[in-house]
């Protein structure tokens, strides 16, 4: 049998034990009380601080994990909901303004939150004229309530509005980085595209590691011919925000620009990668492979692309041009008929907007436009139309059941009710 340890050892060995056990209970103690006290209270202030600076993508980061750990803290859910909206994830907003209503009921603020999450959409209803009112007031949450019916008056095509709007909040607010894309992006829209790369500078310049704001610059760089720097900040754009794919489209149409067509087909293979159906990046392989003298090779994109929009007028027109330089005549006269029957169709669309323009009171040929958008794949500007009728016409009961529709298919339940409820009313609304 062996010899067991002195007496002494053995005390020396329980009493190191003892002492170890008490480190590890009070280790765990010291980060139960942060995990259970002190991340939380750091967590919630970080997140209300990334909200003032105005950088609600990083605010929404921490309270979707925030909110997962602990769903009925009322403060958090109406953050989660509020850095959401900003990130236009409209569906999740809606589901934490839920959420937070059956913990604690409705407030004066969740009810504002929920004004300016339909507005935001150019779901107005009878918010436009207060939310206004209380801009000019320069009320508390002014510039949350000015960003989100700029975004409104974007969705709707009232561009005019939208920058006014935009105009008002950046005098307020010269940094204020979602304006200023947002800025920058209507501007865009009209055409004035060196307004456009003043406001989108201003954002990088305020938000250096802003995925979003460097997209915004190299789209109004590339517009106006700096192709290189417009390279530049979309390759910083997919630094910091990867698989965007806005930017890997964008890229590569600048890259083609530039003519380094290898670096282009690599930036959209990444895209169809991610997005096997991604239209305007099979459209733009074809395209690029017209370019390089491979017209079989674009006849496979454009027949992707074609199945998946047969209304996308570039992709036919590309077709055709495909089909002439294998010398395929017969396909090649049917390519010119449909190029020849969308033309067509768009002389049908330009003169329904004049009369848009011309009766603005004419629900009819609104009503008329939304058919004629969603035929030819105009989903924006349809729901624009659907969205102007509905101000001609508050009680349209076939515009409320497109509305109805629209936000069941974007999961915001809460709101699809509202207008399905509207179009079941006798005389709509």
């Amino acid at each position: 049998m062996g010899e067991s340890f002195p007496k002494p050892m053995r005390q020396r060995g329980r009493l190191f034990a003892w002492v170890l056990c008490v480190g590890v209970a009070f280790g765990l103690g010291v980060w139960g009380v942060f995990w259970f006290f002190v991340w939380p209270a750091r967590t919630l202030r970080a997140a209300e601080e990334a909200l003032r600076r105005n950088d609600p993508a990083v605010a929404r980061d921490k309270l979707v994990r925030y909110v997962a750990r602990w769903p009925n803290d009322e403060h958090a859910l109406f953050l989660a909901a509020q850095a959401s909206r900003r990130c236009d994830a409209c569906a999740d907003a809606e589901r934490y303004l839920t959420a937070l209503e059956q913990t604690g009921g409705p407030t004066e603020e969740s009810r504002l939150e929920w004004a300016l999450l339909g507005v935001q959409q150019g779901d107005f209803s009878d918010h436009e004229a207060g939310l206004r009112s209380a801009i000019s007031r320069a009320h508390p949450e002014m510039a949350t309530m000015a960003e989100a019916l700029a975004k409104g008056y974007q969705v709707a095509f009232r561009w005019p509005e939208s920058l006014q709007v935009l105009d008002g909040l950046l005098q307020r607010e010269r940094d204020h980085v979602p304006a200023l894309i947002l800025h920058s992006t209507i501007l865009g829209r009209v055409r004035q595209w060196d307004k456009a790369l003043e406001s989108a500078r201003r954002a990088v310049e305020q938000a250096p590691q802003s995925g979003s704001a460097h997209r915004t610059l190299a789209r109004a760089l590339n517009e106006l011919g700096h192709t290189r720097q417009a390279i530049y900040h979309y390759e910083l754009a997919l630094y910091y925000r990867p698989k965007d794919a806005a930017a890997l489209l964008g890229l590569a149409r600048a890259l083609v620009d530039d003519g380094a067509l290898d670096d282009a087909q690599r930036a959209l293979d990444e895209l169809l990668s991610l997005d096997a159906k991604n239209v305007a990046g099979l459209v733009e392989c074809g395209r690029l492979a017209l370019r390089r003298g491979k017209p079989a090779e674009a006849e496979t994109f454009l027949h992707r692309a074609i199945a998946e929009a047969p209304w996308h007028r570039e992709a036919h027109e590309c077709l055709l041009t495909s089909f002439r330089e294998q010398g395929r005549t017969r396909e090649a006269a049917k390519a010119e008929a449909r190029v020849a029957d969308l033309q067509r169709e768009d002389g049908i669309g330009g003169r329904l907007r004049l009369r848009a323009r011309d009766n603005p009171g004419d629900v009819a040929v609104r009503w008329e436009l939304w058919l004629w958008c969603q035929k030819h794949g105009q989903f924006e500007e349809g729901f624009g139309w659907i969205l102007n009728l509905l101000r001609v016409d508050p009680l349209h009961a076939q515009a409320h059941g497109v509305l109805a529709d629209h936000f069941e298919q974007a999961g915001q339940p809460r709101r699809a009710a509202d207008h399905r409820e509207r179009a079941a009313r006798p005389g709509g609304g």
